[in-house]
């Protein structure tokens, strides 16, 4: 758990924009991973057995949500949550505030921008932002690794505006 926790939290959290959605999932996956782990067979990564795990949780809670909400047409739409990430302040950002806002500011864009793109662009980038490598995600997704390619390529391509 320790090993993986990082990972899946932070793609939980860049699917749901809930920090505490994000942990839940994340602790449903770490759940449904102990349940089947006598069906685990050793054939891929355990790695990115559990992050497909932690995938399909996230995909399904997103379903839930979304399906609450055009159930209950009067229920206000879910506002994102501030990010545990953001409450870590950068020592260095602390010298000078003007910076600290740009920071801030761009930040925020970035994660507006990663929060529109399709979900399958989205997971693949936020996968890839934390270290896994193009085949490991396409074996985590369940997709050719020249799709992920191209998921990839999409969404630099919707995100760099923002980079400049």
């Amino acid at each position: 758990m320790e090993r993986h926790q990082r990972l899946l939290i932070a793609l939980t959290f860049g699917m749901t924009h809930d920090e505490a959605r994000s942990e839940d999932i994340v602790q449903d996956a770490f759940v449904a991973a102990w349940r089947a782990l006598p069906k685990y067979r050793g054939e891929s990564n355990f790695r990115n057995w559990i992050v497909r795990i932690a995938l399909n949780k996230t995909r399904s809670a997103l379903r839930w949500s979304r399906l609450r909400r055009w159930v209950r047409l009067d229920a206000p739409l879910e506002e994102s949550q501030r990010s545990w990430v953001e409450s870590i302040q950068d020592p260095a950002s602390d010298a000078d505030p003007a910076l600290s806002a740009i920071k801030t500011e761009m930040d925020a864009a970035i994660r507006r921008a990663i929060a529109q793109l399709p979900l399958q662009q989205r997971t693949a980038i936020l996968l890839r932002a934390n270290g896994m490598s193009v085949k490991e995600i396409a074996l985590s997704m369940q997709i050719a690794e020249g799709t992920i390619k191209a998921h990839l390529h999409a969404a630099r391509q919707k995100l760099e505006p923002l980079a400049r």
